[in-house]
């Protein structure tokens, strides 16, 4: 069993490590130097973490330390191991905006949308995601939510711009005043890490204990995914449709699907 891995601290381990993550696409922007657990492996892992689950589906801590939970994760990054198998859901009480946008993204969902090969960042409907920009092969959450946002509202609502970084389109958001303390569905969820990295999809539901919020979000577990996470891992929200939709929504249970009808990798 690998030990646990910490920055700055050597370990043989962080070679597996390092090639693990660049055989999921990590590591195209900066090279790391091999078998040293320094600020760019660091970021990358953290990264990793912001977009996989353990093998209870629950997603990792995003803190660059290589535990067992995430060492699974590493050797598990996609298929059937990343899937949450959740039925999705469209709340009551939301606007017609909001529920279109739901609906585009589980359309999207339910073909599936995944990469190939996997860890390449790529596939047609992937590729499609980046728009005008010029830009295919890289990390596509938020490529991912500017595509949506543009095919609903027909605009590019943060600054008019198909953005493609976390941190930029969240700085943007709140120049425009977007951002917003309670989740709904329709709204960005954002998380952001050191060295440039973050993560972002939409908010699609809230649990009934409003602690955890359900999401619909690009390249998590090398696919396009409905997941969970705890609202105490996520940032920012950013409310783009600015539609005066109230709280009043359902805090419908999303159900874990007993049969797979949109097959698995």
């Amino acid at each position: 069993m690998a030990k646990t891995l910490r920055r700055l601290e050597p370990n043989p381990d962080v070679v597996r490590l390092q090639r693990l993550l660049s055989s999921q696409g990590y590591f195209k922007d900066r090279t790391p130097p091999d078998g040293i657990f320094e600020d760019i492996t660091h970021e990358n892992a953290v990264l990793f973490q912001l977009q996989h689950v353990d093998n209870k589906g629950i997603p990792l801590k995003s803190d660059g330390v290589i535990g067992k939970k995430t060492w699974w994760a590493l050797e598990n990054p996609s298929g059937d191991a990343q899937r949450n198998h959740f039925q999705p859901v469209i709340p009551d009480g939301l606007t017609t905006k909001r529920r279109h946008l739901l609906e585009m993204i589980y359309e999207e969902h339910s073909k599936p949308v995944f990469e190939v090969p996997d860890g390449s960042n790529r596939s047609a409907d992937i590729d499609g995601y980046w728009g005008q920009t010029g830009v295919i092969g890289q990390p596509w959450c938020c490529a991912f939510v500017s595509w949506v946002l543009n095919e609903v509202l027909g605009i590019y609502p943060i600054e008019e711009k198909h953005h493609l970084g976390v941190q930029n389109m969240w700085r943007a958001a709140s120049r425009e005043e977007m951002d917003t303390p309670d989740p709904k569905p329709g709204d960005v969820f954002i998380q952001i890490k050191s060295g440039g990295k973050g993560h972002t999809g939409f908010v699609v539901g809230v649990s009934a204990d409003g602690k955890s919020i359900y999401t619909g979000e690009g390249n998590c577990g090398n696919r396009l995914k409905i997941g969970m996470r705890k609202r105490s891992s996520i940032n920012h929200y950013i409310d783009c449709i600015k539609d005066g939709q109230t709280m009043e929504f359902s805090r419908s249970k999303f159900d874990v699907q007993t049969v797979d009808s949109q097959g698995t990798r």
